[in-house]
């Protein structure tokens, strides 16, 4: 906690009307996201094809769930990474969305401290690199019990007809998580048309880390228990 002084002048000033917003943690937070997100744009189309796919997707997937922490800290309202998960491969757009597409979405509170049922979109989707995949099969809810993730529907764009099925990961205003032990897992593979999960090769490619309740992350190391999840 930083230790300021009873003076009223200059940075004290400064530091008060900053609290009002972001902390300055989770600016820094904030900042690494940024970081994170454009040093995968170095991630190129060739080196996807060489596991990188997965590293990146990951990478991705920790980043939005941050953002979601910080907006529900500072909003003290609820946030949501969620994924696009809705098959249409009728769909030209929706077939490109279907669980590749992620976004942060959060409500916000009155004057009186209620919550806004309204969602609210954060900046752009972002997408999963080409031929990387979300699983929710394997992302189950809770890695021990196998649970089921929670899914709900969200506009994607200013269009209300733009409305789809999603999964999601929730923060409250405190930033805890809502379902703590919920897995993140991510497969490299070739999705056919009207598959709803995508063909692996012959290498298991894939990868996964679980969201603890204080909004962390821990990576899975044993990707035979991710296949085993995925089995049931």
């Amino acid at each position: 906690m930083l230790n300021t002084s009873t003076s009223t002048t200059g940075p004290n000033r400064l530091l008060r009307s900053f609290r009002k917003g972001f902390s300055l943690v989770e600016l820094l937070a904030v900042m690494s996201i940024i970081a994170i997100l454009l040093s995968l744009a170095s991630v190129g189309i060739s080196r996807i094809g060489k596991g990188q796919g997965v590293t990146a997707g990951l990478a991705i997937g920790e980043g939005l769930l941050a953002q979601a922490r910080i907006l529900a800290m500072n909003n003290n309202a609820p946030a949501r990474l969620i994924i696009h998960g809705d098959l249409n491969d009728s769909d030209p757009i929706q077939r490109e969305r279907y669980r590749r597409m992620m976004m942060v979405v959060h409500q916000t509170t009155d004057d009186e401290g209620r919550i806004n049922p309204t969602w609210k979109r954060v900046g752009s989707p972002t997408f999963l690199p080409q031929g990387v995949y979300y699983s929710p099969e394997m992302s189950s809810a809770d890695m021990r019990l196998g649970g089921v993730l929670p899914e709900d529907r969200h506009q994607l764009t200013n269009q209300a007809a733009d409305t789809w099925q999603c999964h999601f990961y929730e923060f409250n205003g405190q930033g805890v998580c809502t379902t703590p032990g919920a897995g993140f897992v991510v497969v490299n593979g070739a999705r056919p048309s009207g598959a709803a999960q995508p063909m692996l090769g012959g290498k298991l490619d894939l990868g996964g880390f679980v969201v603890l309740k204080n909004g962390g992350t821990t990576m899975i190391r044993d990707i035979t228990r991710l296949g085993a999840v995925g089995t049931r």
